[in-house]
């Protein structure tokens, strides 16, 4: 329907008589097109006249950089392996997932597509300024349906394994009150599927190019990070003991931890105990005597430094604090200067390739010149975040 009508709009500006003031093509993109709702308001606002109004050429001119959907379908398949099928492009979005939305900006996807986000980005005032002034629509675990709906989406995406059930549970309710909307499954967080992810939403919005040029990147990460040890024998590599926010909490072979610290040419100490992030005894981790210690900050009771620089000089004092544990003064990593805080910023998300890169660091230290885990968070976030943050000068690690 849009289409005729935009049709007989061009019809009827051919018989309609030059009489506006210059105006230039309402075009913003980098790639020089006009949307069909962009021409379709200038032609509207040169048929009704006024001050403002185009003038016959420019019209003309916005015409030859229209950009109408070619009519073709294409099939995306999520992480969820759904198929979702594609009849044009989508123009209102809704995003629960910050990981989704920050794998968007590195395609360089419009931030004016998004009409909704998760409460979490909205709350992440520096590293997602654009999205401050953007409807949120609760969070997974308290979806704000109503706000979603007055939205009218034409497209929503979900995580795909994280709160899997309330995720269902999410797409369902919509499905039945949105039937026409697209919805997507991605988590963008795991290094095995994230390059995979990348190039699904690079089809998704038409960024194929993009995509492949920051796959290529983020791979290229991740091999530099396997060849720290590459050379080392498995009974040869160093020990390591990640302990997350939560004091004497780690993870086990289920965990996303223990991915992480194997790729990084590691030895997970508490590979072997039961469940995905078990609760230790702090006897085991001076029984263990690991040589890399890993305390993660950034949420909980350690909510400190990172993107926003949150009370960054109480970063010392929780790394003090883990000196002084008991017995902890005697333990090899402490000893020798390999006892690290690491935030969550870089080590979960889409930035899980950085926080593995500084683990690499740390358990092959003669490889620090070719890892340079800050040079790579740097280039991240001005070649493919475009912002102004410099994270040397905020609190990531320590020392």
């Amino acid at each position: 329907m849009k289409t005729r009508t935009l049709a007989l709009f061009i019809v009827l500006l051919v018989l309609a008589a030059p009489a506006a003031a210059l105006q230039a093509p309402p075009d913003s993109s980098e790639d020089e097109t006009v949307s069909e709702d962009e021409f379709v308001r200038m032609v509207l606002s040169f048929l009704t006249g006024g001050e403002d109004a185009p003038a016959l050429a420019d019209v003309e001119e916005a015409a030859t950089l229209l950009d109408l959907p070619s009519g073709q379908t294409q099939t995306v398949t999520d992480l969820a392996g759904r198929q979702v099928t594609l009849d044009g492009s989508l123009t209102r979005i809704v995003v629960f997932n910050g990981e989704t939305l920050e794998t968007m900006r590195t395609l360089g996807v419009d931030p004016s597509l998004v009409v909704g986000v998760d409460k979490y980005t909205a709350e992440r005032e520096t590293f997602f300024p654009e999205y401050q002034k953007t409807p949120v629509v609760g969070s997974i675990w308290a979806p704000d349906y109503e706000q979603v709906v007055t939205l009218q989406p034409d497209a929503v995406f979900l995580y795909a394994t994280t709160s899997k059930e309330s995720c269902d549970e999410i797409q369902k309710k919509l499905e039945d009150s949105l039937p026409d909307v697209k919805v997507f499954r991605f988590d963008c967080f795991t290094p095995e599927t994230y390059a995979k992810e990348v190039r699904a939403i690079g089809t998704i919005f038409d960024k194929e190019a993009e995509a492949e040029r920051f796959a290529t990147f983020y791979t290229s990460a991740l091999e530099n990070i396997s060849a720290a040890g590459a050379e080392v024998p498995e009974s040869e590599r160093p020990t390591v003991y990640i302990e997350n926010w939560r004091d004497y909490k780690t993870g086990a072979a289920g965990s996303g931890y223990e991915q992480k610290i194997a790729m990084a040419g590691g030895t997970n100490i508490f590979s072997a105990l039961p469940g995905d992030y078990p609760e230790i005894d702090p006897e085991a981790i001076i029984a263990a005597d690991p040589d890399v210690i890993v305390k993660l900050i950034g949420e909980g009771a350690y909510s400190y430094g990172g993107y926003a620089d949150v009370e960054s000089e109480k970063v010392a004092g929780v790394y003090d604090s883990l000196v002084a544990r008991p017995g902890w003064q005697s333990l090899t990593a402490v000893k020798d200067g390999r006892l690290h805080l690491l935030h969550n910023n870089i080590m979960g998300g889409p930035q899980h390739f950085i926080g593995m890169t500084y683990l690499a660091e740390w358990c092959y230290p003669d490889q620090a010149s070719s890892l340079n885990p800050q040079a790579l968070h740097r280039t991240y976030l001005e070649e493919f975040q475009h912002l102004e943050i410099d994270p040397a000068e905020r609190v990531f690690v320590y020392p």
